[in-house]
């Protein structure tokens, strides 16, 4: 690799040439691993026991909201709540990690 780099340094010109030869020397290689994980995504889609963890979850936060005596309706918005102070969250520490860039 320093090989390259030496040339690269000493002639700009190549630059372009090598760059070709190696995106088509590990095209393959991508399109194979770019493959898998689509293949891994069908199964992923496939499966039912995430998604029936994830609402039995929120069933469950539900009915101790109702149980700590709070109306459906209030239940509801506590849990929609819940989630837009996670996506606040969310945005805070992306921004925080884009200044310490």
């Amino acid at each position: 690799m320093d090989k390259v780099l030496e040339l690269l340094l000493g002639r700009p010109e190549m630059m372009l040439p090598v760059v070709k030869e190696y995106i088509n020397k590990f095209k393959p290689i991508a399109y194979g691993l770019a493959q898998e994980v689509a293949e891994v995504l069908k199964d992923y889609s496939n499966n039912t026991e995430y998604p029936t963890v994830k609402a039995k979850i929120k069933k469950n936060l539900f009915d101790a909201y109702v149980a700590a005596g709070f109306t459906e309706e209030q239940a509801l918005v506590l849990m929609m709540n819940d989630n837009v102070s996670l996506t606040k969250n969310m945005e805070q520490l992306g921004s925080c990690a884009k200044k310490t860039k």
